[in-house]
């Protein structure tokens, strides 16, 4: 009997299946697909935070040559009703946020349709503005739920009495500011409507959820609309699901038959167009010994979400699970303001939430006496404090002294200032971090021809991380 001997695929140094066109520039973005003639889409957007349009005149963008199409609220397709309320544009008069759409322009060349855009005349009916994010608002409310289905807040033992108790306290209210995505390739979208299919070339990091999301929007079968992005040019969660720019150039295409609408989101417009990080108001209390063993921790945010559609951050959730203590609090709270709606971020809601508990931890190793890797080492827990579950693996104690080992820890000067090294002051420090790890179905499809060629269908994207090269060396190595 001869042992079968499996090639080794996994692992081994290979070039990216995408890199030579990608150096060459040869890779076909969002932007770069033409399957038929192609027109350029550029959007009219509101210049009021909010209020209505009384008016909206498109009659000297339509007299300018090469304009083909304009779309505002009165004449715009009606779409499906949506959860998702970001999508449903131009389906009223109302103005929710500054730079919202409201209207679109298509012409023969981008310029033209970027020209005819700034002729269209809108007047407003502008109402009171509430954009100021206050820990102090008494308008402040609990979201069903926060981002990733975590629970709004959690609490074990009691948190006030302990926190008293402890010989050592700590409290303190940390901010972080709005952040933006701006990925190297901005977000596009190529739009053919043809034989009453649905074609759309997208810089979206989900094909199936462009398609689950947009075919009932629209009023289509899922089998209506097929969603290509074969190559995206980053993402960090803002390309994680589709904005309303997808939802406007797919609208003008289905007035268009047979033309590629071309919608490329400026620089500009996707800082109010595809998400923002909320900016956040962590309050954070830590109760300890002397030791600087943990018995109260607490952490209570306060974001901001959009008055069009509600999104909230999950940015206390990594305090429920990092240091070890009997007594425990964890709250979110928004302010409904009349901003543009935030979504994910790299790290949404944790990426905040471990600045703030963090930075407490090495507040409170001051106040100890204690070095902050000590500290978190004697708050280290082989137990989920949130569920009380053991972890299957946990290995942070591990980080630590590996880190500290190969920084120079023990060379590090407590006091800010001390080190120079010419002009620079030289600073040591440390954090932890968290990621929660998401799990969600998938599929893929494997075939196996008489030739012996075996083909992986699957609907995943990448966006760089070199998901086309791993897939067929884990399918060349498993077959």
């Amino acid at each position: 009997m001869t042992d079968m001997i499996t090639p080794r695929a996994m692992g081994t140094d290979r070039a990216r299946h995408d890199a030579v066109a990608k150096v060459t520039g040869t890779a076909p973005y969002a932007a770069d697909h033409e399957q038929a003639e192609r027109v350029h889409l550029h959007p009219v957007q509101a210049t009021i935070a909010r209020g209505r349009i009384a008016s909206i005149d498109t009659s000297a963008a339509e007299a300018l040559d090469g304009v083909i199409l304009t779309l505002t609220h009165l004449d715009a397709p009606r779409l499906a009703s949506s959860d998702d309320t970001e999508m449903l544009i131009l389906q009223s008069d109302e103005v929710a946020f500054r730079g919202q759409l409201i209207g679109a322009v298509v012409a023969r060349t981008s310029e033209t349709a970027r020209e005819a855009a700034s002729l269209v005349k809108v007047t407003y009916e502008e109402q009171p503005v509430d954009a100021t994010l206050s820990a102090e608002r008494d308008d402040l409310y609990a979201p069903d739920e926060v981002n990733a289905g975590h629970e709004t807040d959690t609490a074990s033992g009691d948190v006030d009495a302990a926190f008293e108790a402890a010989e050592v306290r700590l409290e303190q209210t940390y901010t972080t500011p709005m952040e933006h995505n701006n990925p190297m390739e901005p977000h596009t979208t190529v739009a053919l409507w043809q034989e009453e299919h649905l074609t759309l070339w997208d810089s979206i990091q989900g094909a199936h959820t462009a398609q689950s999301a947009l075919a009932p929007l629209l009023g289509l079968e899922p089998e209506q609309l097929r969603v290509l992005a074969p190559f995206v040019g980053g993402g960090f969660g803002s390309k994680g699901k589709p904005h309303s720019h997808e939802v406007l150039a797919a609208m003008a295409a289905m007035r268009l038959p047979g033309l590629s609408v071309s919608f490329c989101v400026t620089r500009q417009q996707m800082f109010t167009l595809t998400g923002y990080r909320t900016p956040t108001i962590s309050r954070v209390r830590l109760g300890s010994d002397r030791q600087g063993r943990l018995s109260a921790i607490s952490h209570d945010v306060v974001e901001q979400t959009a008055r069009l559609y509600e999104f909230a951050e999950q940015t206390a959730a990594p305090t429920r699970t990092m240091y070890a203590a009997p007594h425990r609090r964890t709250t979110h709270r928004l302010a409904t303001l009349d901003v543009p709606v935030p979504f994910w971020m790299r790290a949404p809601g944790e990426c905040p939430g471990m600045h703030a508990l963090e930075v407490a931890m090495d507040e409170l190793a001051i106040a100890c006496e204690l070095d902050p890797i000590e500290l978190r080492v004697r708050n280290d827990t082989a137990i989920d404090p949130d569920t009380g579950l053991p972890f299957t693996h946990r290995d942070l104690v591990g980080c630590l002294r590996l880190g500290a080992e190969r920084f120079g820890w023990s060379k590090r000067v407590a006091q800010p200032g001390q080190v120079r090294d010419g002009r620079w002051l030289v600073g040591m420090g440390v954090s932890a971090g968290f990621r929660n790890n998401l799990l969600q179905k998938s599929g893929a499809r494997v075939r196996l021809d008489g030739r012996g060629i075996v083909t992986v269908e699957t609907d995943m994207t990448d966006i760089g991380t070199g998901t086309y090269t791993i897939i067929p060396q884990t399918a060349a190595e498993m077959m």
